[in-house]
């Protein structure tokens, strides 16, 4: 059978039933009947990806059976076969979501090629959802990391409202992972099925984020050439996450309230109503309540917005989690590089207990840099400690220092070019500028080496059997 798809016909003429049966039985499984009134339950039951509908038919007209389809959101791609030539029966069916409509005595070879595509629809359709449920699968709350108290109790809280409308305000430092969740919970939700996007608010010009949430018509300002879709109009029945909304000026936080309130909006430069049904979920590293108070945040959008509120608690407050994100970007970033590096079970340690200003973020970054850098298939205490004094971070969580010293790991990251300098000038020093050993011990060619010399423009300061 052509890809396992079910064809239901129904058609109160036995002929046209047969020649259709004959036509399409080698590459489908058939079905047909003749009564209009058993077509909605014998898709039920079926499970039938094409109808092939006739207009007139007794019991229940093709019209009816269309609007039941069209109301009911039934998954299955209709082609309308009828004896009217009437353009405006046409224009209707294909407003009730027909796929295409023929007119009898139709064109076998015409309809074969609108057999053909609806096949090649509905195998796009199937691997779109395919990839969609392995993302999806990925964001279940089972797979995303979290064992420990902290997470478990947040995970607990969101599947009480994870299938109703309500915003969520997700709270919390800078690479605790608030994206992650915010897709967790889209993709735990039944809006799963539909598209989930998201906006930095931090990221985009406060001129350009009005055209970003709502699109706008062609011609609304100067370089708009084209009618835009906004982010809500296509996160339309998904969702819609709103990164850093904190950055929002006064101006957009009264127009998203407004959408929030109405559920509806205008195009910049349009004049039509649209009307959607996003669910927001909005994420913020500031004190939302804090600036409420100093009048730099909207006090009636904060309380729409914070309808479920989740703080995210920083990877040092959930260490539990600790080794686990450790093998997991292990086995992201060895796959990747196709490495096979292990850490040692003091490095581990030392990691666990790491202070982490950085975060989830941080960790994933030196774990990155180990797989890229690491020389031998174990990476020991002095690598992991290496990689962190390349940062400017090298503090153990201890009670006597103040947390409020550190300075965030992303104002210190170096990167992996400079890191590769670095550790290229160490390596050359300890191998005491010998450019032979120096190879040897990186595993690497002479040719290789002496290229790395050359693109960063490290001199050898002293020479022994160079």
């Amino acid at each position: 059978m052509f890809g396992d798809y079910k064809i239901l016909i129904a058609d109160d003429e036995p002929g046209i039933r047969q020649l259709l049966t004959e036509m399409l039985e080698s590459t489908f499984s058939v079905e047909s009947v003749e009564r209009g009134d058993i077509v909605i339950d014998r898709i039920n039951k079926g499970g039938h990806d094409i109808l092939i509908l006739d207009l007139e038919l007794p019991g229940m007209n093709g019209i009816e059976i269309l609007k039941t389809i069209f109301e009911k959101k039934m998954k299955i791609t209709v082609v309308v076969v009828t004896a009217s030539n009437n353009i405006e029966t046409a224009i209707t069916t294909m407003k009730l979501g027909a796929y295409d409509y023929i007119v009898k005595p139709f064109d076998t070879e015409k309809l074969l090629v609108i057999m053909k595509n609806i096949v090649e629809k509905l195998d796009l359709e199937k691997e779109v959802d395919t990839l969609r449920e392995q993302v999806g699968e990925k964001y279940r709350f089972s797979n995303v990391i979290g064992k420990s108290p902290a997470m478990q109790k947040i995970f607990s809280t969101l599947e009480r409202v994870i299938d109703t409308d309500s915003t969520i305000l997700i709270s919390g430092d800078s690479g605790t992972g608030k994206e992650v969740i915010a897709r967790a919970i889209h993709y735990n939700s039944n809006r799963r099925q539909y598209p989930f996007r998201s906006i930095d608010c931090s990221t985009i010009p406060q001129d350009l984020i009005g055209s970003e949430l709502f699109g706008h018509e062609k011609g609304a300002f100067t370089g708009a050439i084209s009618r835009k879709i906004g982010k809500f109009e296509v996160a339309s029945k998904g969702t819609l996450f709103l990164d850093e909304i904190s950055n929002l000026s006064i101006d957009m936080q009264a127009k998203l309230l407004r959408v929030l309130q109405e559920k509806e909006f205008e195009r910049i430069g349009g004049n039509q109503i649209i009307k959607v049904n996003t669910r927001i979920i909005a994420a913020t590293n500031k004190d939302l309540r804090n600036m409420v108070r100093q009048n730099r945040f909207r006090e009636d959008l904060y309380y729409r917005l914070n309808v479920v509120p989740v703080y995210l608690p920083l990877l040092r407050d959930r260490r539990e989690d600790i080794p686990l994100f450790i093998d997991h970007f292990l086995k992201k970033y060895n796959a990747e590089y196709m490495r096979q590096l292990s850490i040692d079970i003091k490095a581990r340690i030392y990691l666990t207990n790491y202070h982490w200003p950085g975060n989830v973020r941080q960790l994933e970054n030196v774990i990155k840099r180990l797989v890229l850098l690491s020389t031998e298939r174990v990476a020991d205490l002095d690598q992991v400690k290496m990689i962190l004094e390349f940062e400017g971070e090298n503090h153990m969580v201890s009670p006597e220092k103040n947390t409020a010293q550190y300075i965030p790991a992303e104002e210190k990251l170096m990167s992996l070019e400079e890191m590769e300098k670095t550790y290229l000038e160490r390596a050359l020093e300890d191998c005491n500028y010998n450019i032979s050993l120096t190879a040897k011990a990186l595993k690497i060619s002479r040719k290789t080496m002496h290229n790395k010399l050359k693109k960063y423009g490290i001199f050898i300061r002293k020479t022994t059997n160079a």
